[in-house]
């Protein structure tokens, strides 16, 4: 039987359209564990999907056949405290009991905050084009805990993937445990490996999926399955093309109606957004009375606006329900911005613990761990610094010492080299070598390669709008992020060189930030310092908000007919001066601090 398709999802949940087969998936899953977040699609499907996404460029508005894997119960924690979302998910093991459902048909997992708890296909669904409609209509029946994520094209949690949120992994956990282990001890177990190897022994074959003739489970409840799908009546008075470009995800929701299993948590964010916009109580009230249409008991209702009214309940566009019903024209589509990371004490205090707790030495490079003898200078995780000094200091050959020197998983935007002058000289670097050197070595010896000593480096030399910096950021996750130079990266609208260096500053700013990354920006002086020959803080090109924005600036001083260079803090916003005098040797493009005379020390710093 043909191998399935599966759509997968690595490096952040906007990251959508790659398809595989089940098998690679599988393969992948491996990989990631424990590394980075990723997700799957709750459903498989055929090759008539691939056609589908190669057409279309998106999963959206598939027609074709949908094929069941495991059925995935979501149990989110929401706003109750561990020990109740313990006693939740023994109550929901004990609903499924009590329906029938054998204890060796359930897995659970912790999914770094709540639980899924995943069954064996064992209602029997088949192949179907409304599968997905099927599903829901049989879970929702039956049971009243669970959130809505039956959708065509849902995805899900890969197992043993990071959960961004919590830096937790999502991890199995034997049935028989939950009902004596604490929120707190599956919190501890999510941290670690420790039931990997169980899983990997007991439920070696726990997926049924349509890959291969045998059947894992003989079905048992194919009775229970409802089939007849009865349709949302649709509000009315209702227009066609019914919304604007004002928090349109908000508006969908409405049009859509209430859909059993999400009622609840659609209505809070309907509410939340008006309370926003500033509409008054009682029309809220009576919004969601009529939306409701008479499936939900007017105290419930009352309960839900007054809770969201009393309380801060505030949803953006990363919240996971709203992303459902993104749409393009949205203002606030391209920016995310909806709502502003406004955080209260309670999570800064969380982000700091989780700040210090984490080994920084690991994602962090420190000069004198680059320099010999030079003093300790530590560049941080999602820091910005800048770099910049007349035009032949070698700027862009002391940050590849830099990064090849400190071996971090690097993302190298060579924006002014070619792809073969970058890695030569990179090779250069690693071997303290010429470039004959280089070129003979490859020539000469089939053997030669330099994967040892740059392996942590990838690099790309096409310049990319900054948009497209955002996403390749988030999707693989680089320690540090080199930019050279800032003059090159793309910018989608602008008026004059000004502006576009200020979007461009500030989106690496934002990058550096949501995705605590390292980024060295290589930036040139403006016209007046490099025809004069002086060079500070305020010789960088641009506005003021390029120095402003920057976490450090740091300035190659010298003469270029000469091979020294001074290196100097212009700018360190959480740390001491840095200032040592290197020697650069263009032959091999290599850097090394050395011991100058006074004197001399003082004429190149002028």
């Amino acid at each position: 039987m043909e191998n399935r398709i599966v759509e997968i999802v690595q490096g952040g949940i906007n990251n959508r359209n790659k398809i595989d087969t089940y098998t690679n998936y599988l393969e992948i899953e491996k990989q990631n564990a424990f590394k980075k977040e990723m997700y799957r699609s709750y459903y498989m499907f055929d090759n008539t999907f691939v056609d589908h996404v190669m057409k279309h460029k998106s999963v959206k508005n598939y027609s074709g056949l949908i094929y069941p894997d495991r059925i995935i119960i979501d149990i989110d924690k929401g706003d109750i405290d561990g020990e109740s979302l313990q006693n939740y998910l023994r109550h929901v093991c004990n609903e499924l009991f009590d329906f029938g459902i054998d204890s060796s048909h359930i897995n659970i997992w912790f999914s770094g905050t709540g639980y899924h708890v995943e069954l064996l296909n064992v209602f029997g669904f088949q192949p179907n084009k409304n599968l997905h409609t099927k599903v829901k209509a049989t879970m929702t029946e039956h049971f009243t805990f669970g959130d809505n994520i039956y959708d065509k094209t849902r995805i899900i949690r890969s197992k043993w993937s990071r959960n961004v949120k919590t830096n937790l992994f999502k991890v199995w956990l034997p049935l028989e445990d939950i009902w004596t282990i604490t929120y707190d001890e599956v919190c501890s177990i999510a941290k670690s490996k420790k039931t990997y190897n169980d899983y990997e022994r007991s439920k070696p074959n726990f997926y049924a999926t349509y890959n291969d003739d045998s059947v894992i489970v003989e079905p048992y409840l194919q009775s229970s399955i409802i089939s007849n799908i009865n349709k949302n009546v649709s509000l009315t008075p209702m227009r066609s093309g019914d919304t604007n470009s004002v928090v349109t995800c908000v508006q969908h929701i409405f049009n859509e109606g209430p859909t059993q299993g999400s009622r609840n948590k659609n209505m809070m964010r309907m509410v939340s957004s008006w309370k926003r916009a500033g509409i008054p109580f009682i029309v809220a009230l009576n919004g969601i009375v009529k939306w409701s249409q008479g499936e939900l008991d007017i105290s419930e209702i009352e309960r839900t606006v007054s809770n969201v009214y009393d309380n801060q309940y505030i949803y953006g566009c990363d919240d996971a329900i709203l992303m459902e019903y993104c749409d393009p024209k949205c203002i606030h589509f391209k920016r995310k911005d909806y709502v502003l990371d406004i955080r209260d004490v309670a999570s800064l205090e969380d982000t700091f613990k989780q700040y210090i707790e984490n080994d920084l030495t690991a994602r962090s490079v420190n000069i004198s761990d680059v320099f010999e003898g030079a003093p300790d200078y530590v560049f941080k995780p999602g820091e910005l610094v800048i770099f910049s000094g007349d035009t032949g200091m070698g700027k862009t050959a002391f940050v590849q010492n830099l990064v090849a020197k400190a071996k971090k998983d690097t993302l190298f935007l060579s924006l002014e080299m070619n792809e073969i002058l970058i890695w030569r000289r990179f090779g250069q670097i690693a071997k303290q070598q010429t470039s004959d050197w280089i070129i003979n070595q490859y020539k000469n010896d089939p053997d030669f390669s330099l994967q040892d000593e740059l392996d942590h480096l990838n690099i790309m030399v096409i310049a990319p709008e900054i948009e497209a910096i955002k996403r390749v950021v988030a999707q693989y996750e680089p320690n540090i992020l080199v930019v050279d130079t800032t003059d090159e990266m793309q910018v989608d609208r602008f008026d004059g060189d000004i502006q576009k260096q200020n979007v461009i500053i500030d989106a690496l700013k934002q990058i550096a930030q949501r995705n605590n990354t390292l980024i060295f920006a290589i930036h040139h002086l403006n016209k007046a310092s490099a025809s004069q020959g002086t060079v500070g803080l305020h010789s960088l090109k641009g506005s003021s908000n390029v120095v402003q924005k920057a976490d450090k600036v740091i300035v190659l001083k010298g003469n270029r007919n000469e091979i020294y260079r001074t290196v100097m803090s212009e700018k360190s916003r959480d740390d001491g001066r840095l200032e040592f005098v290197t020697e650069f040797n263009p032959e091999t493009m290599t850097f090394k601090r050395i011991e100058l005379w006074k004197e001399y020390n003082d004429k190149i710093r002028k």
